[in-house]
């Protein structure tokens, strides 16, 4: 990525126009909306000469499945702020310098996989886990106390599941939340129940709570999946 300064007046003039959009963008109802937000930050990056949006945006087109407008509204318009502090280009595939690793709440009744799936989120620095929990009742409990930008979510669990979390945390919550479960089959009626309590996205892990495997089978989805919900660019997407 380029330290060459970018032109201070342009910059100037470019964080308005782009907060606009990129608020337009997160308020967008529909799909055409948000395609004709996307466009008008294209013409912006392009226009100021910025590498790192030009790049960040070509990852939303087409639009990729799932697409949570309002994560990536955010994560778009912090790092053009950043870029305007620094005066030139700064790399967009983890957080910019100055702004922390996004805090990530794992919540799963099995130790050995809040384990696996924190090692699978430790191989993108993007991703900070603050905290865990065993079960609905204590994650609500992280939640509040934490306020994560970012939840990993099981579905089966004791005193209160995952589909419970998610009523609750649509109602008071903070971040994006991506179920990892074997209970939530995509395409399935309970994945289909977690995407319309608000979950960005869902994604299988190995049958067996104690699995090895995965870090090498389903850590590379998690951590995809995780980007898209925290409005991150996806490598290949």
């Amino acid at each position: 990525m380029s330290a060459v300064p970018l032109d201070p007046e342009l910059l100037a003039l470019l964080l308005p126009e782009w907060e606009a959009a990129a608020e337009r963008l997160a308020d967008a109802a529909e799909e055409r909306e948000e395609r004709r937000a996307l466009d008008v930050l294209r013409g912006l990056a392009s226009g100021a000469g910025i590498e790192s949006l030009q790049s960040a945006l070509q990852g939303f087109d087409p639009l990729p499945e799932p697409f949570d407008a309002r994560s990536v509204a955010a994560a778009l318009a912090a790092h053009a702020r950043a870029v305007v502090a620094a005066g030139h280009d700064l790399p967009f595939d983890a957080p910019p310098p100055g702004h922390a690793p996004i805090r990530t709440l794992v919540v799963d009744d099995s130790a050995m996989m809040r384990r696996l799936v924190r090692e699978s989120l430790a191989a993108d620095p993007a991703f900070a886990v603050v905290a865990e929990a065993a079960d609905g009742r204590e994650a609500l409990a992280r939640i509040a106390e934490e306020e994560p930008g970012l939840i990993l979510l099981d579905i089966e669990m004791p005193v209160l599941d995952g589909l419970g979390v998610l009523r609750e945390w649509a109602l008071r919550g903070t971040g994006a939340v991506v179920v990892v479960s074997s209970a939530a089959v995509p395409g399935g009626e309970v994945a289909m129940e977690a995407r319309r309590l608000g979950a960005s996205a869902v994604v299988g892990k190995p049958s067996g709570a104690f699995s090895p495997d995965l870090g090498e089978r389903q850590g590379e989805a998690i951590r995809r999946a995780a980007r898209r919900a925290a409005g991150l660019p996806v490598e290949g997407a």
